[in-house]
């Protein structure tokens, strides 16, 4: 048996699997998955592993995620609401809850938040960086100074020692006399 193994060329998020060029004509007509969500797979690989990591299906129960539980905050399949959630009051259809998501309020503020983040981690970088030049600078001052005072200082030492053999060799010749 032979496999040819083809690039994915787009992401479908609620079939949770890549699809071919060949198939995304079909995909997109077909009735059962017409309005499925894609994005093309450049895009999709962009995406955070956090993101990536998010399944649309249940883990116990293979089956896809349709109603979402506020009071245990969490998605569940049909088998899980019968078994776990069956006396909860606050069931909603996962449909209703995600509908444009993308477009909303709190959607594009929490966009404009990141954004902000993300400028801000780029200046606080190139703060941190013209510290680290700053500190660097200011040490290489501090030790040129350092050396300076420690130079001057020797000298200073050295002629006083000077005076001070001089005023020896004098007291010497004036006891002789």
């Amino acid at each position: 048996m032979i496999v040819i193994a083809k690039p994915s060329v787009i992401w479908c998020s609620e079939c949770d699997q890549g699809l071919f060029h060949e198939c995304t004509e079909h995909h997109s007509i077909s009735r059962a998955t017409r309005g499925h969500s894609t994005v093309s797979i450049d895009e999709y690989n962009k995406l955070p592993s956090t993101i990536l990591e998010i399944t649309q299906t249940c883990k116990d129960h293979n089956e896809k995620f349709q109603i979402y539980c506020n009071k245990h905050d969490c998605p569940c399949c049909k088998k899980c609401i019968v078994e776990t959630h069956n006396e909860c009051k606050e069931l909603i259809d996962i449909d209703d809850l995600v509908k444009d998501v993308k477009y909303s309020y709190a959607f594009e503020d929490i966009e404009y938040t990141l954004v902000e983040i993300s400028e801000n981690i780029i200046i606080i970088r190139k703060d941190h960086e013209e510290n680290l030049k700053a500190t660097k600078e200011t040490k290489a001052n501090i030790e040129s100074h350092i050396k300076m005072t420690k130079v001057m200082i020797v000298n200073y030492l050295d002629k006083l020692e000077a005076i001070l053999k001089e005023l020896s060799e004098t007291e010497e010749s004036e006891s002789k006399h």
